[in-house]
């Protein structure tokens, strides 16, 4: 489920089965390394949408986390903010991420609830070969939530 309101009638019905919330953190700049995060984004959108339509009925996937690439400290405040909020609805809260420096981070996030992708280009590949890469990318966060899952 999306954070759509047609979603949200029909998560507020079947809330017992929805135990996980999905969360995209895009990092933005308009510095010299805007392209690349632009890209990231993108990618962490196609995945994102993709986990979600795959396990629809059993994750809500909510808007994109954007927040400033150089401001680390006050970001990790404001994700423990909605961490917090959304664990008080759901048992998992699965952070999606391509920002490295978030996966090195020691603030609030840990290995069990940050989903680190390395981002893949997609800008000249074909479209047989982007399917494919998303595909596995999606594979591996489809097996690290079965992991979480069977922990609880």
């Amino acid at each position: 489920m999306k954070w759509t309101v047609k979603d949200y009638d029909t998560y507020s019905q079947s809330k017992d089965y929805v135990d996980t919330a999905i969360v995209p953190l895009i990092p933005i700049s308009m510095g010299s390394d805007t392209k690349t995060l632009i890209s990231k984004g993108e990618f962490l959108h196609l995945i994102s949408h993709e986990v979600e339509r795959q396990l629809k009925g059993r994750v809500y996937l909510l808007p994109d986390f954007s927040y400033l690439h150089h401001q680390k400290e006050t970001t990790m405040k404001h994700i423990e903010d909605v961490k917090r909020e959304l664990h008080n609805e759901f048992k998992h809260v699965m952070f999606l991420t391509c920002d490295d420096t978030l996966k090195h981070s020691e603030f609030v996030l840990s290995k069990d609830n940050l989903i680190y992708l390395p981002p893949v280009p997609f800008e000249h590949m074909d479209d047989q070969l982007k399917r494919k890469l998303l595909q596995d990318q999606v594979e591996q966060i489809l097996n690290i939530l079965l992991q979480s899952w069977n922990k609880s």
